[in-house]
């Protein structure tokens, strides 16, 4: 049976997901390592898969640290989130501290860095089996490039910096475009049915009623 545990990162309020599936599990935008760390100890889960919904420093600072820590777990990514996550500029770790400053966390300190590229590239609509269970890849873009939406299993929908319950999608940082999110991006969330499960990268999951968008 699927399990699913939430992290969230202290520093960003981003959200990592980890399913589990007996002792192996995929991870979901590893925001951090140490508290994950810790989680993936006490439950005795072993990743075999690391996958992103966009380039962010905030949904991937972890990202290396948990590949040193488990080399045998695989890492694909799209090609716009594989350059994004290594351009200091593209993935925001070069502004972060001024962007947290502004969300109320002065004195923070955040060194810009970069990922190492993924173990291979995928497509922008790719479907991953795992231990029975489908990730299928979405294009989401405007937020960043290489956002994308992941379905698991066509219940579950981890969306990333989209659908935020009370908060808008944030369009204009590097990379963003919303001219693109309008033409490509919020049809997709529009049309999201009703009863799926959202997992976004901030803030609490929820159920949707109605159809995404902004």
């Amino acid at each position: 049976m699927l399990r699913m545990a939430v992290s969230v990162d202290p520093l960003t309020e981003s959200n990592c997901y980890v399913l589990a599936e007996d002792s192996r599990c995929v991870i979901v935008d590893p925001g951090e390592s140490e508290n994950l760390l810790r989680l993936l100890e006490e439950n005795r889960w072993t990743p075999e898969l690391f996958l992103l919904t966009h380039e962010h420093c905030d949904h991937m600072a972890g990202l290396d640290a948990l590949r040193d820590r488990y080399p045998a777990a695989r890492f694909p990514a799209t090609e716009k989130c594989d350059a994004g996550i290594r351009d200091p500029r593209l993935n925001m770790s070069r502004i972060m501290e001024v962007y947290l400053y502004f969300r109320g966390k002065p004195g923070v300190s955040f060194r810009p860095f970069v990922c190492r590229p993924a173990d291979e590239i995928i497509a922008d609509d790719a479907v991953i089996e795992w231990r029975g269970h489908t990730f299928r890849f979405v294009p989401l873009p405007g937020h960043t490039p290489g956002s994308e939406g992941i379905f698991l299993d066509g219940n579950m929908f981890f969306c990333g910096d989209y659908l935020i319950r009370e908060e808008e999608p944030v369009l204009r940082f590097p990379g963003g475009d919303e001219a693109v999110y309008t033409r490509v991006t919020e049809p997709v969330l529009r049309a999201l049915p009703e009863g799926l499960l959202i997992c976004p990268g901030h803030r609490e999951r929820y159920v949707l009623e109605t159809g995404g968008g902004r």
